[in-house]
């Protein structure tokens, strides 16, 4: 494989950290059960109206409990006529740690199963280019070319984790870097591991945080909603406010456990439309960005049970050259739908 489409690979490797779900088990590394990422049960749902609500909802895990999730997540990116399209499927493994004396979580993740294809336009005019892997085959996993996957595979990452369900920090990469640095066919600079590392913890960030519902920071009020406000930004450039509002609708059945089903909706408002940088000015046109899901969680103690949400975006962005009088656009847009599913829980005997 050439030296260019490794590079892709590597590229795809940190956006896989990123758009899959990290994951970390117990002390032997789990064999994953059969994919079930087929969304939130279907059985009655007890209208909120009938229920008995907690006053109150937090992430409140305890030391030596161990939750294994299977994620689905597709995307689509179209820039004008250029479409790239991905799936990733993974099965993680989360074990907590300790709760520090502020209250936060200290959890590991670990990644045990990672399946993923990509199609992108190849060098040829309209031809394409596909990669597949699937870490239970052996011959991928010998596969020099998918040694920068192979390297997230077993990797412990740690994170600190709010009680309202807010990721605080991503750390312990170091052994992923080394990792990729030697299972690499490439050579990689050592000066690169710092950014190797915030990159990471950037990309790991993202959707890891998507399995978390984020809590109202105090007690749930009459109206069974809530809201949390977050900034992002649209095309690497342009910020916005995002909001993000949820709403109870009831209960459903899972086994003896008290569970609550909750809506979602993403809305989001543009702060800055226009970025100069030099002789070069982007402005931001025909921006729509929508998102809505379904979440199932535990009431008693926060932990997904299972989730899915679909988030749509568009926009335009001109690009001017002040002084040579050019200018030139182009047109975008993503679409992602991501599924979780907790497949076991249990606790580490000592």
């Amino acid at each position: 494989m050439a030296l260019h489409t490794r590079r892709i690979i590597v590229a795809i490797s940190l956006w896989l950290v990123l758009a899959a779900c990290r994951s970390q088990p117990s002390p032997e590394q789990r064999t994953a059960p059969e994919a079930d990422v087929s969304g939130l049960p279907q059985d009655t749902l007890v209208p909120v109206e009938t229920i008995a609500l907690p006053d109150t909802l937090r992430y409140t895990v305890t030391p030596r409990e161990w939750y294994a999730y299977w994620m689905l997540r597709t995307d689509t990116l179209r820039t004008d006529t250029v479409q790239q399209t991905s799936m990733v499927q993974q099965y993680y493994t989360k074990l907590i740690h300790r709760i520090t004396p502020d209250g936060r979580i200290e959890l590991s993740v670990r990644i045990d199963t990672l399946i993923a294809s990509f199609t992108m336009p190849a060098d040829t005019a309209g031809s394409v280019r596909r990669f597949s892997y699937d870490s239970r085959k052996a011959e991928d996993r010998r596969n020099p070319d998918f040694a920068h996957l192979t390297a997230l595979l077993g990797t412990e990452v740690r994170m600190l984790v709010t009680p309202d369900g807010r990721i605080d920090s991503v750390f312990a990469l170091r052994t992923v870097v080394q990792r990729l640095r030697r299972l690499s066919p490439d050579t990689l600079p050592a000066t690169l591991d710092p950014f190797l590392e915030r990159q990471i913890a950037e990309q790991m960030y993202r959707p890891l945080q998507q399995e978390y519902l984020a809590f109202p920071t105090g007690p749930i009020d009459s109206t069974r909603s809530w809201r949390h406000e977050y900034q992002d930004v649209i095309a690497s450039l342009f910020p916005t406010q995002n909001t993000a509002e949820y709403r109870i609708l009831g209960a459903r059945t899972a086994g003896e456990r008290p569970t609550l089903e909750i809506a979602a909706r993403l809305r989001s408002h543009v702060q800055k439309r226009q970025i100069q940088e030099g002789q070069l000015q982007a402005e931001l046109r025909r921006e729509s960005l929508s998102g809505s899901g379904r979440i199932l969680i535990d009431a008693r103690q926060g932990y997904t049970i299972a989730k899915e949400v679909h988030v749509v975006s568009r926009f335009e962005v001109l690009v001017r050259d002040t002084l040579q009088k050019q200018e030139e656009s182009f047109r975008h847009f993503a679409s992602s739908h991501v599924q979780f599913r907790l497949a076991q829980r249990g606790w580490l005997k000592n």
